[in-house]
């Protein structure tokens, strides 16, 4: 149940974050930072939640939560 969750969580956050940082970076006619700043940190940790408990277990790579 917890990976459920875990994975429902954090694909939303990378998805949100990548779309932030495109809407901004190429269709907003004033570009701010801190959007973009945003979207990246929310993709970071998006990404590094789905790395951590999905990804890196199947290929056998050791994190420092093992």
């Amino acid at each position: 149940m917890r990976k459920l969750i875990l994975l429902v969580l954090s694909s939303p956050m990378l998805m949100g974050g990548l779309y932030g940082v495109i809407f901004e970076l190429w269709f907003a006619r004033i570009i701010f930072f801190r959007f973009v700043i945003g979207g990246v940190l929310l993709a970071f940790f998006g990404a590094y939640l789905i790395w951590a408990d999905f990804i890196a277990p199947k290929i056998g790579v050791k994190t420092w939560e093992d």
